[in-house]
């Protein structure tokens, strides 16, 4: 990524200050008589001085839209400095595309009028606030920088419009002086306070994706309640109704009235930019098979296709993708892929009720997966703030790593005698941050024998997240493999491991709760999942006789999602609380 750290910037020389302004501005570096184009996406810089008061460096600091003052470690703190330092998780950076798709987001996001009036009273205050401190001014150009601001914060947050919540941010944007900022944050709530009123539910905000899912009943039917997001946001496109809106399709790619997809030049069209990058709603009305194309297209799709149930197909090992990129506000659902991954990364997306032979996604960030079922890993890398509810894999449901990532009522029925890519896997992941698994349950074979690995019930490494309510059932392990935890094989202090079982066959001592509790065959049934671990047998899950093992009653293509539960805390709030709750930067 192009982006630039600069350590004690206020004590650059004039000349480096001066370059600095068009830098940040224009993204222009004057070199001599030329003009330099500089490639940056972001600047970051720190400092142990702040230029307060001089007012030579007002205008490079104003550029600075975002400030966080870095105070000494507290004296409660000091003990965790004798700690040895552990190994951060490994980050999957923003691509290109990408950043490019926040960026097309955020151009396509709306300012409501209420939002533009607390933004109004917000300066107004702000002005009145600091009249006697001229270290504190707001300038014209910090207004344009906190507009774009709200508008990707919205977009990255799955909404098309801003919210309250996306104005609280402004409480890092709106100081110069850090003896400043809690006055700021305190005026800024005080404005928001004011703009917020009682709700019912939080599933009312439906903006918010995750409050959506906790607080509604869901049926995924030919019309999709998913698709919340509206197509005529995405795109201009007002044909009427049966007008072919791209030569060589049918359908006007509205809602009503969907392109059709029915064989595989239709699929390779999609490729092209003006067909599958412009909101359009699809529909497939036939099986497909792709076998005959010897290369696979490059699509990156942005809009809404429905399967119908229907499969596409490609009679190739190659590991590719149907998808190489879902962008932003987009919606898959009811679609069966054969020797093929839906996507290569998925991103601010919704995904229900499809189904792989194989796994479904490589990557996949802030997107809702619902309903799906893999013969493989649901997410073969890794899963990056994404809520994954009643789905289904034949691997470990995530391949490696979920990071603030929210798991309910997952299944793992694990065939894994063909894993060869890793020694060490957890049931739903091995590498579990600052994320929550919920109602889970893995069972399955192990019969990998190429060397010697170790495997986790749930998750390998549990650090500084929430693990409740999930179960290990029976597996048959081969020799040469070691359960290195019935529910966890580690885990940090930040972590909670709550009320999770694990059948008697796996002999563990229940260690700081990784192993969790024993439950005996005869106990390892219906009732106990339901009235003791509090599953949803009436919506979610069944019982399976013939295997002894709680199953989905519905999942995959033609899936209904009956319910989801509802947040204990989601209800009875005021809007601000909910909408703060749901933004990802808060």
């Amino acid at each position: 990524m192009r982006i630039a750290f600069l350590d004690e910037i206020f004590k650059a020389s004039s000349s480096i200050l001066n370059a600095l302004l068009t830098i940040l501005n224009e993204r222009i570096y004057h070199n001599g008589a030329e003009l330099q184009r500089v490639p940056m996406q972001a600047l970051i810089a720190a400092s142990n001085e702040l230029p307060t008061g001089q007012e030579e460096l007002g205008a490079l600091y104003d550029r600075f839209l975002v400030r966080v003052f870095v105070d000494y470690v507290s004296l409660d703190s000091l003990p965790q400095l004798f700690e040895k330092t552990l190994e951060q998780a490994s980050v999957t950076p923003f691509t290109t595309d990408e950043l490019k798709a926040i960026q097309q987001a955020a151009d396509k996001v709306s300012i409501p009028p209420e939002i533009v009036q607390a933004i109004q009273q917000i300066w107004q205050k702000h002005r009145e606030t600091f009249k006697e401190d001229r270290r504190e001014q707001l300038s014209d150009r910090r207004l344009k920088k906190v507009i774009k601001l709200l508008s990707v914060a919205a977009a990255t947050n799955g909404r098309t419009a801003v919210d309250l919540s996306d104005v609280f941010l402004l409480k890092d944007c709106l100081w110069n002086h850090p003896d400043n900022a809690l006055k700021v944050r305190d005026m800024i709530m005080a404005v928001l306070r004011d703009c917020s009123y009682p709700t019912v539910n939080a599933s009312d905000n439906r903006g918010d994706i995750d409050a959506f899912l906790q607080g509604h009943s869901i049926s995924i039917q030919e019309d999709d309640p998913y698709a919340i997001f509206n197509a005529s946001q995405l795109t201009n496109n007002k044909s009427s109704p049966s007008k072919s809106v791209i030569k060589g399709y049918k359908g006007s790619g509205t809602q009503t009235d969907p392109i059709l997809i029915s064989n595989f030049q239709e699929i390779a069209g999609i490729e092209r930019a003006d067909v599958g990058q412009k909101g359009y709603y699809f529909k497939q009305t036939a099986d497909i098979d792709c076998s005959v194309l010897t290369t696979w297209p490059e699509i990156v799709f942005q809009g809404h296709y429905d399967g119908g149930g229907y499969t596409i197909s490609y009679d190739d090992n190659s590991q590719n993708c149907l998808f190489s990129h879902i962008q932003s506000q987009s919606t898959i659902t009811s679609l069966r892929v054969q020797q093929l991954f839906l996507a290569a990364n998925a991103f601010y997306c919704k995904i229900s009720a499809c189904t792989s032979d194989g796994s479904l996604i490589q990557e996949a960030t802030n997107c809702n997966i619902t309903a799906c079922e893999a013969g493989r890993h649901l997410i073969a890398n890794s899963a990056n703030q994404c809520v994954i509810i009643q789905c289904q894999s034949g691997y470990p449901l995530i391949g490696d790593t979920a990071i603030e990532c929210h798991i309910n009522d997952c299944i793992a029925v694990l065939d894994c005698a063909r894993v060869k890519d890793r020694y060490d896997f957890g049931g739903i992941t091995w590498q579990l941050n600052q994320s929550v698994v919920e109602c889970c349950f893995v069972t399955g074979l192990l019969e990998y024998s190429y060397y010697d690995y170790k495997f986790a019930g749930i998750a390998g490494e549990c650090d500084s997240s929430t693990i409740r309510f999930c179960a290990l059932g029976e597996l048959q392990m081969h020799s040469r493999a070691t359960l290195s935890g019935r529910i966890v094989r580690s885990k940090n202090d930040a972590s909670l491991l709550q009320n999770n079982v694990a059948h008697d066959s796996h002999k563990g001592k229940d260690g700081k709760g990784k192993d969790g509790k024993s439950i005996s065959a005869a106990l390892f049934n219906q009732h106990y999942f339901e009235h003791t671990l509090g599953w949803d047998f009436d919506k979610v899950w069944q019982w399976n006789n013939t295997l002894n093992r709680p199953q989905l009653q519905s999942v995959g293509v033609g899936a209904v999602v009956n319910s989801v539960k509802q947040s204990q805390s989601a209800s009875n709030d005021d809007l601000l609380t909910q909408q703060i709750r749901a933004n990802i930067w808060l």
